[in-house]
């Protein structure tokens, strides 16, 4: 089972997302927080896999908590709710270290499978937020393009194999067909990879990746 905490401060929305994800079958919210201030206690007494948080909230938002959370001893994936797609709270939540960011207008089904796929390990964003991740982020200045390069330049033959395939867009399963390994052998290189690069997750990899023009060599 998928553990989920759910972090949002309109009761309502919490038990509409929990009666979403637990008809799932294969998800559990195991616990709720109306606050920001709240997560680090819940997440220390629950232990989920996954942190659902809205990104306004009272007294210490999502993108405060999001910091809070990835810079303790345990850290689970955190994905970040919003109600409004906009390309602030976008690049906040990817710089916070989100693994995930989603609008609330998304569908049950989308829903889910968000939640499916962060507990993999991959990273996702809502499709009507990708094209803006890109814009934003995708080779625009000689002065980031050298920066990422030279972070680039620090990894291995193999390293840079693996990062051009998660850049791709590739899952974990997919990156071990590629190359020949086992998906929990990816995950470890995975895991290698953005320690190597300081990196908090796939999309600010995969980021790192475009920026340095890997994809384009």
């Amino acid at each position: 089972m998928i553990r989920v905490l759910l972090v949002d401060d309109e009761t309502l929305v919490r038990q509409g997302i929990r009666l979403i994800l637990e008809a799932a079958g294969d998800i559990v919210v195991v616990g709720e927080a109306s606050d920001g201030s709240q997560v680090v206690d819940a997440v220390r007494t629950h232990r989920p896999d996954i942190v659902l948080v809205d990104i306004n909230m009272p007294r210490v938002d999502g993108l405060a908590a999001t910091r809070e959370l990835l810079s303790g001893s345990f850290r689970p994936r955190v994905v970040v709710l919003t109600a409004h797609a906009l390309d602030e709270h976008l690049y906040a939540a990817l710089d916070a270290g989100a693994d995930g960011f989603i609008v609330k207008d998304v569908s049950p089904h989308d829903l889910i499978a968000a939640v499916r796929t962060v507990q993999t390990g991959d990273a996702l964003i809502s499709p009507s937020m990708t094209r803006r991740l890109i814009d934003r982020y995708a080779c625009s200045t000689a002065v980031r393009a050298n920066r990422a390069q030279e972070q680039l330049d620090r990894l291995s033959a193999r390293q840079r194999g693996t990062l051009a395939l998660l850049a791709r867009g590739l899952s974990n399963a997919q990156i071990g067909v590629e190359l020949g390994i086992t998906e929990s052998r990816v995950k470890a290189q995975v895991s290698e990879l953005l320690g190597a690069l300081g990196v908090a997750n796939r999309v600010q990899a995969a980021t790192l990746a475009c920026t340095a023009g890997l994809l384009d060599s």
